[in-house]
């Protein structure tokens, strides 16, 4: 990797504690609505899809039920999440908050390009005082093709005005490293809930536990 000018976060699992929020949410309410065997395993399958391939992915996993019923689900389960973000944000991952300050230090340009909508993102990151740390931010509904379609990162790459090989990608889900080595971007995953299989392990630059060790490895660059 050469020096590092720019930096590219995803957000729910990366930046905030989200995905055990949207778990828990969505495991409780998915009984509510009579989808089966929603349980944390599964949730896991859709953790770094677009809201429109969640959706869709529903609508086949439960084709028994009827499409209004998956539509009601859909959206009384984001519209809880959102509450939640609304009124106490969520919690920050280890290392995020000094790692932004070193790279705004370092005059490093830092965006957000996430799959969430709009609304997610401007709610976290202005609960937690974070804004301020990116020059931008792409959300997935401002994009034609989601993760792992390269598209997000490509639209990231060009707002930071700086070279793919000179920025980076830090990710927690296989469609976001997908994303990255496809716009050959080096990506550097930091686990939350799904550990880095086969694939994922080929197309990283590195796995860190946590962003304190991506901040001690981008000092060293």
């Amino acid at each position: 990797m050469k020096k590092i000018n720019g930096v590219i976060f995803d957000m729910d699992g990366l930046i905030f504690d989200t995905e055990a929020i949207y778990c828990k949410s969505n495991v409780a309410m998915a009984k509510e609505y009579g989808l089966k065997e929603y349980d944390e395993a599964y949730y896991r399958t859709e953790i770094g899809l677009s809201e429109e391939h969640a959706y869709q992915k529903y609508l086949t996993d439960y084709a028994y039920l009827p499409e209004e019923t998956i539509q009601q689900f859909f959206k009384e389960s984001r519209s809880k999440v959102s509450k939640t973000f609304k009124e106490n944000g969520a919690p920050l991952k280890p290392g995020v908050v000094e790692l932004l300050i070193y790279l705004n230090q370092e005059n490093i340009p830092c965006i957000v390009a996430s799959s969430n909508t709009r609304v997610a993102i401007d709610q976290l990151l202005e609960k937690a005082n974070l804004r301020d740390y990116f020059v931008d931010t792409v959300s997935g509904d401002e994009v034609t093709h989601a993760k792992p379609h390269p598209e997000i990162v490509e639209v990231a790459v060009k707002k930071l005005n700086t070279k793919a090989s000179e920025t980076v990608m830090l990710e927690d889900s296989l469609n976001g490293i997908r994303a990255s080595f496809s716009a050959n971007v080096p990506v550097i995953m930091v686990p939350d809930l799904i550990a880095p299989d086969e694939e994922a392990l080929e197309k990283v630059y590195a796995v860190k536990k946590d962003l304190f060790e991506v901040k001690t490895l981008i000092e060293e660059k």
